[in-house]
């Protein structure tokens, strides 16, 4: 896992000061890097515990993917485990149909967050976990509309926010 490590850039100040960016880019743009990266995404996603137990991926119907580069890995762990997809949009007013929005906060500012409607149990994925602003706004939407979070999987954790999050969850590589 401290492979990856070496090809994340480190910006500091963006996209405002004081925060430091990781570039995840790298990470698609190689293609076995990507490849080993959902493989190893596949191993971490069955051994999430919850309820002191290795979530299966027969735990869960969905896969939700955070907009926009939770699309990339969770689109493709969505592919290797066989599952449909529920899209977390960022955007405003992109979903037709009956929605439920959610507004949250960053580490460098306020968020929305909307969803179909619909019923399920979801992995929730997305590319970096820090103050936990993203996934508590992820958890509140599915809730909201119909679905029941079940576990998180992200592929960078900073953990120095040590973030208070409400399902169990799991990364790839911390920082």
């Amino acid at each position: 896992v401290m492979v990856y490590k070496k090809y994340i850039k480190e910006y500091d100040d963006f996209p405002i000061k004081g925060v430091k960016y990781y570039d995840l880019n790298p990470l698609y743009k190689d293609g076995q890097l990507r490849t080993r990266l959902v493989e190893d995404c596949v191993s971490v996603c069955r051994n999430i515990n919850v309820n002191q137990r290795p979530l299966w991926h027969s735990e869960f119907d969905y896969i939700g993917v955070v907009e926009s580069r939770g699309y990339i890995i969770g689109s493709m762990l969505a592919h290797e485990l066989n599952k449909g997809l529920v899209l977390l949009r960022s955007k405003p007013n992109r979903l037709p149909g009956e929605t439920s929005v959610v507004k949250h906060t960053l580490e460098y500012g306020d968020a929305q967050m909307e969803c179909q409607k619909g019923e399920g149990r979801v992995l929730i994925v997305d590319d970096v976990i820090a103050t936990g602003g993203t996934i508590n706004g992820a958890i509140e939407v599915l809730t909201k509309a119909g679905y029941t979070p079940v576990s998180a999987l992200f592929l960078a954790e900073l953990t120095q926010f040590n973030p208070n999050i409400d399902i169990p969850f799991a990364s790839i590589i911390k920082y």
